[in-house]
């Protein structure tokens, strides 16, 4: 039996997280720049490592390790 992620599974997760992200990257960022460079330099960094996750997501998905199924 294999189990798989889906790629929507992959894309919710990375969405979900890199939201996370954005919101403590703009707090830290604000401390030593303005408020709203700081929610810009944010989400463009966060954009860029979205997709990257993703790709990392599918490719690990393509992988056994580490998987075990009961």
């Amino acid at each position: 039996m294999k189990v798989n992620e889906t790629k929507k599974r992959s894309l919710l997760k990375a969405v979900s997280f890199r939201i996370i992200e954005i919101i403590v990257d703009s707090a830290i960022l604000s401390v030593f720049v303005d408020i709203q460079i700081a929610i810009g330099l944010a989400i463009t960094l966060e954009v860029v490592c979205l997709i990257l996750y993703y790709l990392f997501e599918r490719i690990w998905n393509k992988t056994d390790y580490g998987r075990e199924i009961k």
